[in-house]
């Protein structure tokens, strides 16, 4: 059977990526560092999803390595079709010895070039993983690369919550698209349902994470702030979800004077996005949402981003000011992130978060 090797067995490798995987055809072989993840996964050579209007899906055949058997990892990627990523950005470099033994024995046994979908969500995870690559790979060795294409996707699947279970199951929506960047790939694209190659890549990325991202991280700022706990329940509240649709539809119309998009195919992706946040079913936390704010409240990323892009093309900037400053005050005791933001704040004030941090001099 073709092989997918997936790195990483968390809420998308197994609640997303996985499920597509075994829908086109392939099995999936998980390199994950949860011993008892792999042994779970081993012991029922399949995983298993929970909609959220409540239906099941089980997903097989898959099976699971763990990170420290480095020779199996590099026997998988030798074999895979393709590969793919969901661990995170800061965890991305912790692959370098799993993909660099994989590349070599690829090398010495199958010279075919393999694209490594990279499930990050973030516009520099290919450039994250390729400095960590070059700064671990000999120089004589560095040709290697040219075997690896490094395919940066947007992951649009909502996966909100695992299930209790052996394995662990994993609660999404039906969103069932992957767009991927088509100016990295190598090759043929994988042949994958729902795989879609789109170009240029940054302006699609950009869409997804202000609009969708965004949004969603701006109803969780302003709901934390009064003491809602799930989106749904945030929503709920007339002024956030005011606020939610103004942001959606001057961020529709900034995209519009901006990029060259389609305009039917632009509103229905907005639809949909606006859609699937406001699922009655999802009971999304807040606290997952909100969570790690110091990332999400950077120059160029959801909040701080779309409220530039507002202000950039003339249109009322007001929810994500509204969000960024709700973001600012978000004090959660269990999110290191939250606290390192509260620390800068009383050693800096807001003031000098927003200018030093967010890059904004005025809000």
């Amino acid at each position: 059977m073709l092989l997918a090797v997936q790195f990483g067995a968390g809420k998308i490798g197994r609640g997303f990526l996985a499920q597509l995987y075994a829908r086109s055809g392939f099995e999936t072989v998980f390199v994950e560092s949860r011993l008892e993840v792999v042994e779970s996964l081993n012991r029922h050579r399949s995983c298993w999803i929970e909609w959220t209007d409540g239906g099941r899906e089980t997903i097989a055949p898959v099976s699971a390595i763990h990170t420290a058997d480095v020779d199996a990892v590099a026997d998988a990627f030798a074999h895979a079709g393709f590969a793919s990523t969901a661990v995170g950005l800061n965890a991305l470099p912790s692959l370098n010895p799993l993909i660099i033994a994989g590349l070599r024995r690829r090398a010495s046994g199958n010279p075919k070039p393999i694209n490594l979908l990279l499930g990050e969500n973030a516009l520099n995870a290919d450039a994250v993983l390729r400095d960590a690559l070059l700064h671990t790979l000999n120089p004589d060795e560095r040709p290697v690369l040219k075997l690896l294409g490094l395919v940066r996707c947007i992951i649009g699947r909502q996966a909100v919550a695992e299930l209790p279970g052996d394995p662990p199951g994993v609660r999404v929506d039906r969103y069932s698209k992957l767009p991927v960047d088509a100016d990295a790939l190598i090759g043929e694209p994988p042949p994958l349902i729902g795989l879609q190659p789109v170009r240029p890549f940054e302006l699609y990325m950009q869409r997804k994470l202000y609009l969708h991202n965004g949004l969603h991280a701006l109803i969780a700022y302003l709901g934390a702030q009064r003491g809602y706990r799930t989106i749904q329940h945030a929503l709920q509240d007339p002024e956030i979800h005011a606020l939610f649709v103004q942001g959606a539809n001057a961020l529709a119309r900034a995209f519009l004077k901006l990029h060259p998009f389609d305009p039917a195919e632009h509103y229905e992706t907005v639809q949909d996005i606006l859609q699937r946040i406001q699922d009655p079913h999802l009971d999304d936390p807040i606290a997952r949402v909100a969570r790690e704010p110091l990332r999400k409240l950077r120059p160029d990323d959801r909040l701080v981003g779309a409220y530039k892009l507002l202000v950039a093309q003339g249109e009322d900037p007001t929810p994500f000011r509204r969000a960024i400053l709700a973001a600012l005050a978000y004090n959660d005791p269990a999110d290191s992130e939250s606290q390192q933001l509260q620390q800068m704040i009383r050693e800096r004030g807001a003031d000098g978060v927003l200018r030093d941090w967010c890059g904004l001099e005025r809000i």
